[in-house]
C-alpha cells in the first residue's frame, strides 16, 4: 500500500487516496539455437508478455543475430523479465537488445531481470545487450547464470549508466544488485557481484568505485584461448578514450570500462569488441 497524492492535495488540500494495484510488466523469452548442415538456426523461440525477439538479416556465413525488444519501453519496480538462451553443440549466435534498457524509479519492490544461458560443446555465443540506463530512485536486481561446456565460448558485455549526463540527470539514491555466475564443465569458475544502495552518488564518487564517473561496463570472455589473447586485448585498450583494464586467468578474461558519459562508453565498447571479434557490432548499437 502507498499513498497517491490527488490533484486536490496538490492544490493545498489534504485529501488522499490509496492504490495497491499498480500494473506490472512481465516478459519471458526462451530462445534456442542449433546447428544443421553447418548453419546455425533458431530451433526454439518462445516469447510472452513484454519481451519479443527479432532476427535482422546478416551477412551470409556470419552467425545469426537475435535482437531482444522490450515492448514496455523500460522496467520499474515490481517488473520481471526472464530470458533463457541455449546454444546446442557447435552452434553460434549473437544476441543484442534493440536499445538501452531504462530502469525507472521504484516505489517499493525492485525490478527483476534473470538471464539463464546454457552452452553446448563447441558453441560460441556473444551476449551484447546495450547498456542499461539507471534513473534516480530506481531499484534493480539482475542475475545472470551461465552454464557452459569446457570448450564453449562465451563473450558478454554488461553496461550500466547512472543518469544521462547529456540530459543533466544524476542518480542520488536507489539500489542495484547485479550478479553473474559462470559454471564451466560442471564447476563454478566465476562469481561477480556489484551491489550498492541508499546514497548511490556518494558510493560512486569513491576512488575505489567510479571516482564520480556515471558509466561502467564489464566484458567477459570465457573460452579455451582466453588467456592466450590477453596481450591482444591490452593492445586494443592502449589509447582508450576512457579508463579500462583487463585481466585473464583460469580460461577467462574480464575487462572493465569506466566513463564520464554513456556516449564515450558505447563508442569505446563498439571499437574494442568489434576489433576483438573481428566483425562489426550489431547494427542496433549504432542506431
Amino acid at each position: 500500500m502507498f499513498d497517491v497524492i490527488s490533484p486536490s492535495e496538490r492544490a493545498g488540500e489534504t485529501v488522499r487516496t490509496t492504490d495497491a494495484s499498480l500494473q506490472r510488466s512481465r516478459g519471458t523469452l526462451d530462445l534456442g539455437f542449433s546447428l544443421r548442415g553447418g548453419v546455425t538456426y533458431a530451433a526454439r523461440m518462445f516469447q510472452q508478455g513484454a519481451l519479443k525477439v527479432r532476427f535482422p538479416n546478416v551477412v551470409r556465413g556470419h552467425a545469426p543475430e537475435a535482437v531482444i525488444v522490450n515492448t514496455a519501453g523500460g522496467i520499474a519496480g515490481g517488473d520481471w523479465l526472464d530470458i533463457r538462451l541455449q546454444a546446442d553443440a557447435g552452434a553460434g549466435a549473437v544476441v543484442s537488445s534493440q536499445a538501452c534498457e531504462k530502469v525507472y524509479r521504484s516505489l517499493s519492490d525492485p525490478a527483476l531481470v534473470s538471464v539463464h544461458v546454457t552452452l553446448g560443446e563447441g558453441s560460441q555465443v556473444a551476449w551484447l545487450p546495450q547498456p542499461m540506463i539507471f534513473f534516480d530512485r530506481a531499484r534493480l536486481k539482475r542475475e545472470t547464470q551461465v552454464t557452459m561446456a569446457a570448450d564453449a565460448t562465451w563473450l558478454s558485455v554488461e553496461g550500466m549508466v547512472f543518469g544521462r549526463a547529456a540530459m543533466g540527470e544524476s542518480v542520488a539514491t536507489g539500489s542495484l544488485d547485479d550478479a553473474c555466475f559462470i559454471r564451466r564443465d560442471g564447476r563454478l569458475i566465476h562469481i561477480d557481484r556489484f551491489s550498492i544502495g541508499d546514497d548511490i552518488s556518494a558510493i560512486l564518487a569513491r576512488g575505489t568505485v567510479l571516482r564520480g564517473a556515471c558509466a561502467m561496463a564489464t566484458t567477459r570472455y570465457v573460452a579455451p584461448d582466453a588467456e592466450a589473447r590477453i596481450d591482444e586485448m591490452r593492445g586494443l585498450l592502449e589509447g582508450s578514450a576512457c579508463p579500462a583494464a583487463v585481466s585473464a586467468w583460469d580460461g577467462m578474461m574480464v575487462m572493465r570500462h569506466v566513463a564520464e558519459e554513456s556516449y564515450v562508453l558505447n563508442k569505446e565498447l563498439m571499437r574494442v569488441i568489434a576489433a576483438f571479434r573481428g566483425t562489426a557490432m550489431p547494427r542496433v548499437w549504432s542506431i
